[in-house]
């Protein structure tokens, strides 16, 4: 499967550059979305999403979250070899979903 392409977003936010939307690769940007979206999101695919947030200043099963991460990024078509979900140090949740196209 090739790169995917859509409008460049910087800040959830369309970049437009000489009067016209930039169009740039998508499948990074596509990723962090699935990861941040809440299934019931998207009207389309109602079961599509991951909701990170939920999992944010509380206790997480990280090996629950690396599941439902592979599970969400390879029902769109990814190949994802082994996500990663840690804490830090700082008690930041840190995600490499180790996915490509």
């Amino acid at each position: 499967m090739a790169a995917n392409y859509d409008i460049k977003l910087l800040n959830n936010e369309p970049v437009i550059s000489s009067g016209d939307f930039v169009i740039a690769q998508s499948d990074e940007q596509h990723i962090a979305d699935t990861l941040n979206a809440f299934p019931g999101w998207w009207k389309e695919y109602p079961d599509d999403g991951v909701g990170v947030r939920a999992y944010l200043g509380g206790p997480v099963n990280t090996q629950l979250l690396a599941k439902n991460i592979q599970l969400q990024l390879s029902s769109d078509g990814y190949t994802v070899n082994g996500p990663l979900v840690s804490i830090d140090a700082s008690g930041n949740l840190v995600i490499e979903p180790n996915a490509t196209i």
